[in-house]
């Protein structure tokens, strides 16, 4: 107990290190090992002009399926249901999205926590539902009908959220913080004990 309560700080480092890695671990639906994946963030709510047609219709036959990947809680949760022989609940379109403005990227991750990302397919209309995304790149034309509908530039005014990408990097800091709380503890130790 008195070193928790001299190295207080050590401690609390490492115990939100240890609380993070777990909680990406768990409940994120990010792969353990190092894994790219698709994904799309929502960048804005959009109201589809009518000269697009059904646009539900036209992203389901032309545009990119990304399967929803369960996190592993939910993984065991239905691991658990199939043990006492209780089906998993089949995906419903009853959850279905209307279309949204949104950015394709490939996510770059390690530990269920991201760490990188680049443009996949860039701007995209894409519609969510229990089963995951399925989102379609737009030429100029749709991109002018768009815009017009929503009274604004969509790409030059939604803003990529970037930060859900990378916050990956920020554990990594918190290592070399508790490396650096670390080593100077031992040196405050080796100096009380007459070893420097």
């Amino acid at each position: 107990m008195e070193v928790l309560r001299k190295e207080w700080a050590l401690a609390l480092v490492c115990g939100a290190l240890a609380l993070a890695l777990l909680g990406a671990l768990i409940f994120s639906d990010r792969y353990w090992v190092a894994a790219s994946r698709p994904t799309v963030d929502e960048l804005a709510e959009v109201k589809v002009p009518p000269e697009l047609g059904d646009m539900i219709a036209a992203i389901d036959d032309y545009g990119v399926h990304i399967q929803r990947v369960p996190n592993k809680a939910e993984q065991y949760i239905a691991m658990k249901r199939a043990q006492y022989g209780l089906g998993q609940p089949a995906p419903s379109y009853a959850n279905m999205s209307a279309p949204k403005f949104g950015y394709s990227v490939r996510e770059t991750t390690f530990l269920g926590m991201p760490f990188w990302y680049t443009a996949e397919y860039g701007h995209v209309l894409f519609f969510s539902s229990d089963w995951g995304v399925v989102a379609a790149p737009l030429n100029d034309i749709g991109h002018a009908a768009l815009d017009k509908a929503n009274g604004r530039d969509l790409r030059a005014t939604s803003m990529i959220p970037w930060w859900k990408h990378l916050w990956g990097w920020l554990f990594l800091a918190g290592v070399g913080l508790a490396i650096w709380l670390w080593h100077r503890r031992t040196v405050r130790w080796r100096a009380e004990n007459g070893f420097i």
